[in-house]
C-alpha cells in the first residue's frame, strides 16, 4: 500500500497577511492494542476547535507499527506510537497536534514555515500533554512524591487557589492599564513623595506595594514590545526594594540623565507634549544640577575629588540663585520649563543641548524614530518626537557600539553655540563620513505570530533559497546565511537583550590583572560565539544539514547544556531577532554590506557614520545639497561598528577607505 501523501498547505500570499495554517490530527478511538488510525485536517490556528498539543521526544527511529492516516500508512517512531496508544480514548475521537504527523517532515519549505508557528500552536492548545515515556521501577513513587509536594504548595498558596486567581490577575492587569500609570507628570509626583498610597473609592494600598506586583501581571501583557510604562515602574520598584533607592545616579533626588529618562518614558502621555520634557526636569541629573551640562561625564564618578568639584559648583550656583533667582546660574535656557516657546523649539533646543553637552556624544539621535516621511513635517528630521510611542527597540543605548567614537572621537558640530542662537536653528551640521549607498530594502519586518518573516525576507533579498543552505559567503568570509542571521539580531546586542529575561550566557569573569578593554573584547568574543552557535542550531534544525562538516559539532559544543533537539537554544536566536528587527527593514548596500534600519528607509539612502555617534545612521540626500535624518542603523561590519573606521579617518597616519566630510541635516 502506498504511504500517506500530504496535501499542500495553502500557499503564502504575495501580498497581504497569510493566516497561520497548520494541520490537526483526529485520533480514532480504540483499545490499547488496536492498530492506530487517524485523519488529518488543515486548520487556521486563529479559528480552530479545542485541541491538545503533544510535547515529547521523538526517540530512536526504531521499527514500529505505522499509523494509518486517512487509510494510508505513515511511519512514526516507537516512542510516539507508545504515546498515542496511551492517549487514545476507547470510545471517542481525540483532537491532537503532533509535529511528526501534522507537519510533512520531508518538505523542507513546509518545515521552515511551520516552525514559526510552534509557539502559536502551544499557546492556543487547550492543554499541552508532556509525554515522559513508559513506566519504570520507582516511577509511581516519584509521581506520588511530586503530588505530595504539590499539595504542600497548594496549601501554602491556599488563598490564590480558589479558582478566582486568574480573574484576580486579569483585574490587576487592568488596573495598571489605567491612565494614571501612563501620565508623565505622575512620575515626579510619586518619586519625590515621602509616603504614597494608592486609592480607589474607599480602598487603599501603599503605592509601592501595588507597584511591586507588576512582575506578576507582565505575562498578561500581550505586546511583542513590552509596555515601557510598566517596565519603567517595575524598574523603580525593583531598585527601591532591593537597593533602597530609586536610581544609581550621584545626583540626589534624580532618576538619572534626562535623555535616558525621556527614552524610558516614551510611552507615557502628556496633554501638552512639551510636558514630556518639562515634567522630567525636576527628577533628572541636568534639571537638578545644571552644572552637569558643562562638565564631562567622567567627572560624575563617585570619588571624593569629583564629588567635591560638583559640590563646590552647585554651592556657588545656589548662593547666586538665592541672591538673584532670575539669574539661575549655570542653568541654560534649554533646561527651563518655558511655555512661551512653541513645541518644535522646545524639542529642537533640547536636542541641541544634548549634542552640545560634554562629552560630546550623539546619543540623542538614537531616539529618532520616524513612522512617516520626515520631509513632510515641520519638525527638523534630527529631532526626536518624545510624544510618540517607541516603534522599535533602541540599539545604541547598550553602549556596545562605538561607530563614531573611534580614536577618542566626539561630535564635531558646526553652528551650535552655547549662549546665542545658531544661525540656522533647524539645521544641524555634523562631521562624519559616508560608508555606502543602500541598494535594496526588504519589507518592514513584523514578528507577530504566526510568522515566516525570516524566510520571507531572505527570499525577498537573495536569489538563492535559505533552505537548503547555500555556499555563498559574506564580505567578512562568513557563510551568507550566518551573516544574515547575525544582522537580524544586531549581534551582539540581541544576545544581551534576551539575557535580561533569562541567563543563557555563561558570563565571563574578569581577571583582576586584566585590562578593562581586554576584558570587554573577550566578553564580546564569547557572546558572539554563543550567538553563532544558536544560529547554527537554528539553521541546522530547519535545513537538515549545516553549512560545513564541523558547524553542527561546533554549535552543540558552544552552548551550555543544549536540549536534545537544540530547539531551546535556537529559539534564543529567533527571540533576539524579534527584539532587534521588529518594525525595521533589512537592507543591502551597493558594496554588499548587510544591515537593519528604520521602517521608512528606501533605496538611495546613505549609510553614514557621524563622529560622536555610537551607531551608524541612515541619511537621505536631497537635491538641495543637505540630508534628511532617517534614523539609526546596524551594519554588520565590526570595523565600522566598533570605531576602527572612524579612528582611521580621524588619524592623519595611514590610509582610510573613507573620507571625512560635513553633513548638513534638516
Amino acid at each position: 500500500m502506498a504511504q500517506y501523501s500530504y496535501p499542500p498547505l495553502p500557499a503564502i500570499k504575495r501580498l497581504g497577511r497569510t493566516p497561520p495554517f497548520t494541520r490537526i490530527m483526529t485520533l480514532a478511538p480504540g483499545a490499547i492494542t488496536d492498530p492506530l488510525h487517524c485523519s488529518v485536517t488543515t486548520i487556521n490556528l486563529e479559528d480552530t476547535p479545542p485541541f491538545e498539543a503533544l510535547s515529547y521526544v521523538w526517540g530512536e527511529r526504531t521499527a514500529s507499527s505505522p499509523i494509518l492516516c486517512d487509510g494510508r500508512p505513515l511511519p512514526i517512531t516507537l516512542n510516539l506510537e507508545l504515546a498515542l496508544r496511551q492517549l487514545r480514548y476507547p470510545t471517542r475521537p481525540r483532537l491532537l497536534w503532533v509535529d511528526a504527523i501534522c507537519i510533512d517532515q520531508d518538505n523542507i519549505e513546509e518545515r521552515s514555515r511551520q516552525v514559526q508557528y510552534m509557539r502559536l500552536v502551544y499557546k492556543h492548545a487547550t492543554r499541552v500533554v508532556v509525554w515522559l515515556g513508559t513506566k519504570t521501577p520507582g516511577i509511581e513513587q516519584a509521581f506520588d512524591t511530586a503530588r505530595r509536594l504539590a499539595e504542600i504548595l497548594t496549601q501554602y498558596l491556599e488563598a490564590l487557589n480558589t479558582g478566582e486567581a486568574p480573574d484576580a490577575m486579569r483585574f490587576l492587569s487592568q488596573l495598571f492599564d489605567r491612565e494614571y500609570f501612563m501620565r508623565t507628570w505622575c512620575i515626579q509626583e510619586v518619586v519625590v513623595s515621602t509616603c504614597c498610597i494608592a486609592k480607589c473609592s474607599d480602598l487603599e494600598i501603599n503605592f509601592w506595594d501595588l507597584i511591586s506586583t507588576i512582575p506578576f501581571v507582565m505575562p498578561y501583557q500581550s505586546q511583542l514590545l513590552p509596555s515601557t510604562t510598566l517596565e519603567f515602574w517595575q524598574k523603580l520598584s525593583h531598585n527601591r526594594k532591593f537597593f533602597g533607592k530609586l536610581s544609581f545616579t550621584n545626583v540626589e533626588g534624580s532618576l538619572g540623565p534626562l535623555v535616558v529618562l525621556l527614552a524610558s518614558t516614551l510611552n507615557f502621555k502628556a496633554t501638552d507634549p512639551r510636558d514630556k520634557i518639562f515634567a522630567l526636569l525636576g527628577i533628572s541629573d541636568e534639571g537638578l544640577e545644571p552644572i552637569i551640562g558643562y562638565i564631562n561625564q567622567s567627572l560624575l564618578k563617585d570619588s571624593n575629588y569629583h564629588r567635591q568639584f560638583r559640590r563646590v559648583g552647585t554651592t556657588i550656583a545656589n548662593r547666586v540663585n538665592a541672591l538673584a533667582p532670575g539669574i539661575d546660574l549655570f542653568r541654560l535656557p534649554d533646561l527651563k520649563s518655558d511655555y512661551g516657546k512653541d513645541l518644535i523649539s522646545v524639542y529642537r533646543d533640547m536636542t541641541r543641548y544634548f549634542i552640545r553637552k560634554n562629552p560630546g556624544f550623539l546619543d540623542v539621535l538614537n531616539y529618532v524614530q520616524h513612522t512617516d516621511d520626515p520631509a513632510e513635517s515641520l519638525f527638523p528630521s534630527w529631532v526626536p518626537r518624545w510624544f510618540r510611542p517607541r516603534s522599535a527597540i533602541f540599539l545604541g543605548g547598550t553602549q556596545l557600539f562605538f561607530a563614531g567614537l573611534g580614536g577618542g572621537s566626539h561630535a564635531l558640530v558646526h553652528d551650535n553655540p552655547l549662549l546665542r542662537k545658531p544661525l540656522e536653528p533647524d539645521s544641524l551640521q555634523l562631521d562624519g563620513f559616508k560608508v555606502d549607498v543602500v541598494q535594496k530594502v526588504s519589507k518592514v519586518m513584523t514578528f507577530e505570530l504566526p510568522n515566516t518573516i525570516l524566510v520571507e525576507v531572505w527570499n525577498e533579498m537573495f536569489d538563492v533559497p535559505l533552505f537548503p543552505r547555500s555556499n555563498r559567503m559574506y564580505l567578512n568570509g562568513e557563510p551568507l546565511d550566518l551573516a544574515f542571521c547575525m544582522t537580524l539580531m544586531a549581534s551582539p546586542h540581541g544576545m544581551y537583550a534576551i539575557a535580561a529575561s533569562e541567563d543563557p550566557l555563561s558570563v565571563p569573569e574578569k581577571d583582576p590583572s586584566e585590562d578593562i578593554w581586554a576584558f570587554f573584547s573577550r566578553s564580546l568574543t564569547e557572546v558572539e560565539g554563543k550567538a553563532k552557535a544558536y544560529i547554527e542550531l537554528y539553521l541546522l534544525e530547519n535545513s537538515g544539514h549545516s553549512s560545513n562538516a564541523n558547524s553542527s559539532q561546533t554549535a552543540l559544543s558552544a552552548v551550555s547544556q543544549p536540549s536534545s533537539s537544540g530547539g531551546d537554544d535556537s529559539w534564543r536566536f529567533v527571540r533576539a531577532a524579534q527584539l532587534c528587527s521588529h518594525n525595521r527593514r533589512f537592507y543591502l548596500t551597493k558594496s554588499g554590506y548587510m544591515g537593519i534600519g528604520p521602517m521608512i528607509m528606501r533605496p538611495g539612502d546613505e549609510v553614514c557614520v557621524l563622529f560622536g555617534g555610537r551607531m551608524p545612521f541612515i541619511l537621505r540626500p536631497t537635491a538641495q545639497e543637505h540630508h534628511i535624518f532617517i534614523g539609526q542603523t546596524y551594519l554588520y561590519d565590526y570595523e565600522i561598528l566598533w570605531g576602527g573606521a572612524t579612528a582611521a579617518v580621524r588619524s592623519k597616519k595611514g590610509h582610510s577607505r573613507f573620507t571625512a566630510t560635513t553633513l548638513k541635516l534638516r
